[in-house]
């Protein structure tokens, strides 16, 4: 696997933990 490719992935994994995060955050506070 390249580099273009892991930052890619690493990119791609951090916004769906980010998302995921934050939906459930705003469903606690909601």
């Amino acid at each position: 696997m390249n580099r273009v490719t892991a930052i890619i992935s690493a990119l791609v994994i951090c916004i769906i933990v980010c998302l995921s995060w934050a939906v459930n955050h705003y469903r606690d506070n909601a």
